[in-house]
């Protein structure tokens, strides 16, 4: 009796010893680099006794899967899925841009009894899918655009929805070009990538602060041009946006929603003979190519969508979920405006550092 109480006091002690190694370890802090743990969401529900992530499978569907912007959200979800212990996380979907196959993807994940998706989807071409994938019990997130309906509802079962405010973003740049073409004469070009409400809603925010802008600054003799369809294809958006400079030789500023605007604007002006800077050109989206413009000065200014910070932040919410916990409809996040002499999230250091990460992790 002697000896089993000696054996239950030894084991209690060393399993004392280990919490407070354990509590320990956990005291000491480092700077992080920009972006690469972002803090969890307060409130995250404490994990029942039997909770296990590694018993969770979970992935990110979407399209153009070897996107370099793309990347960057991949890149933000599988380092969440691996901070929160989830071994089970993979990227599926296309490396083409048909989203139908995007979409056929995701049923069969949810078929081979997958927990939980973040949904690359930018329409509601989508909504069948993310009602079959919940259906079947698959908690289905969607980060970067707003799925929010007239009525004020989101749909069937999509448990949360998260982006930056493209109509803030919209406004931003159309600030930004106002004031550095103030008193000049020409044109403004503006390109999409596809017709999406998010792309849709930063054009159209960017026309309206535009006209509301005519008489804080002079831009009685600049024109806004309709919207143009560029695409997602480098050569083929480079292309579109020449003929574009050829048919408006005019051209002062561009503002392209794609990825990939900032290096087939600034190469669709180069081509046409334009100097670095003759056009004012604002794209999205901070790639490691894209900032090399940006620093070189062939592109003016560059909408840094979070796409890293908003996957990470997917995959936390699934997490929260997965452990009984509740997370808000819809999140806000913020997209700023990167320029050469910018600082902190407005500066090229900061995106620099997870673009680096990109190519490391994808190498």
């Amino acid at each position: 009796m002697v000896m089993k109480m000696k054996k239950s006091l030894k084991a209690l002690a060393l399993a004392l010893a280990l919490v407070m190694t354990m509590s320990l370890a956990g005291c000491g802090s480092k700077e992080e680099a920009p972006a690469a743990n972002p803090e969890k969401q307060e409130g995250t529900a404490e994990p029942a006794k039997d909770f296990n992530p590694e018993d969770y499978y979970v992935a990110i569907c979407m399209d153009n899967m070897n996107h370099p912007v793309h990347r960057i959200v991949q890149l933000g979800f599988l380092k969440a899925a691996e901070a929160l212990g989830y071994t089970n996380a993979k990227v599926i979907g296309t490396e083409g841009g048909d989203t139908s196959e995007a979409f056929a993807a995701a049923e069969a994940f949810a078929a081979e009894g997958g927990n939980g998706l973040l949904l690359w989807s930018g329409d509601s071409s989508g909504y069948e899918t993310i009602a079959s994938c919940a259906s079947q019990g698959v908690v289905v997130g969607i980060p970067h655009f707003n799925h929010k309906q007239a009525d004020g509802k989101y749909p069937e079962g999509l448990a949360f929805n998260m982006a930056c405010d493209p109509t803030l973003y919209g406004k931003q740049v159309a600030e930004l070009m106002a004031k550095n073409l103030d008193g000049k004469s020409g044109s403004v070009a503006l390109t999409q990538n596809t017709k999406n409400v998010t792309e849709n809603a930063a054009t159209d925010s960017f026309r309206k602060t535009w006209d509301s802008l005519n008489g804080t600054y002079d831009l009685g003799k600049i024109t806004v041009l309709d919207v143009q369809l560029e695409g997602g294809v480098v050569d083929a958006a480079t292309a579109t946006n020449l003929a574009i400079i050829q048919a408006h030789s005019d051209i002062i500023g561009a503002f392209g929603t794609t990825g990939n605007s900032p290096i087939t604007w600034a190469d669709a002006a180069t081509k046409a003979g334009k100097a670095d800077g003759e056009i004012f050109i604002v794209g999205m989206d901070s790639t490691e190519a894209n900032l090399d413009y940006l620093e070189a000065g062939k592109v003016q200014a560059i909408v840094a969508q979070p796409l890293y910070d908003e996957a990470y932040k997917t995959m936390e919410y699934l997490d929260t979920i997965f452990r009984g916990g509740t997370v808000p409809e819809w999140t806000d996040l913020e997209a700023p405006v990167v320029t050469a002499d910018g600082e902190g999230k407005n500066g090229m250091e900061f995106h620099r550092e997870i673009a680096k990460q990109v190519q490391e992790f994808f190498k």
